[in-house]
């Protein structure tokens, strides 16, 4: 529930940071984007083609896969844990977390603003709402799951108990769904580069792994996870009005103007 609540103040904090512009227009566009990326991602499967279903199909044979392995995956990683191994996958862990990642996009955003950089503006503003809405899903998923955590030793089956808890809240990972959802952006964004998107995909596996190592998620729940976050960047990549901050001699500052 307080993840919950860190991502509806994010997104309230975001707004305000909006429409504070001197072109409101662009906020109007950019929030009204939210619920209509929402719109798209629940019918995209009407106008799937085979190609689509073909991946659809192989992420939910492949999650079913981990499923059945879920408590061999669990015990291997258990007893294949070390000191250094042990350093390594909490500080991985890091770049999944809630409370860091929607203080470092906000902070990221205002940044980008002050210092009259498109294209990083862009990029958060992106990154934003990929977190904000696959965020949501995956909160959802929880509730409508309540899967135990591995390490309760409770067992890797949905909804062992009658009644409905925050606490079961395993399926799916959120940590994965997070560092998911903004990696792909990054990746895109500077596809130019030789080191940010490998970087980018590298600390986002390592930050999935480290989910199971810990004992905190099962393998399936990373990789359903892992799933949300990267199929919201790419659908939030190909529906946001896109912004460009640029230098406006009318109003003797910083303008924004949007494309799509």
């Amino acid at each position: 529930m307080k993840r919950f609540s860190l991502i509806i103040i994010t997104f309230l904090v975001l707004s305000s940071m909006l429409w504070a512009e001197e072109q409101p227009s662009y906020a109007y566009k950019y929030l009204a984007s939210y619920p209509q990326t929402a719109r798209q991602a629940i019918t995209a499967p009407l106008s799937w083609q085979g190609g689509d279903w073909l991946k659809a199909g192989a992420v939910v044979l492949s999650a079913g896969a981990l499923y059945l392995a879920d408590e061999d995956i669990q015990h291997y990683s258990q007893n294949s844990r070390n000191d250094g191994t042990d350093r390594l996958m909490n500080i991985a862990s890091n770049f999944g977390e809630y409370r860091i990642v929607a203080p470092a996009l906000g902070i990221g955003i205002l940044g980008a603003y002050l210092q009259n950089d498109k294209k990083a503006l862009d990029t958060g503003l992106l990154s934003m709402k990929s977190f904000v809405l696959s965020s949501v899903i995956c909160q959802g998923l929880k509730l409508a799951t309540q899967r135990n955590r591995p390490s309760e030793g409770l067992g890797k089956k949905f909804w062992q108990e009658s009644k409905i808890s925050f606490d079961n809240d395993s399926f799916p990972s959120g940590h994965s769904t997070v560092v998911w959802s903004i990696a792909p952006i990054l990746a895109d964004q500077y596809q130019e580069s030789n080191w940010i998107p490998p970087v980018s995909y590298g600390i986002a596996t390592l930050t999935s792994l480290s989910r199971i190592y810990n004992d905190e998620h099962w393998a399936s729940d990373v990789l359903a996870g892992a799933a949300i976050g990267y199929f919201s960047a790419k659908l939030v990549s190909t529906s946001t009005p896109r912004l460009i901050l640029a230098i406006n001699p009318a109003i003797h500052g910083a303008g924004f103007s949007y494309k799509f």
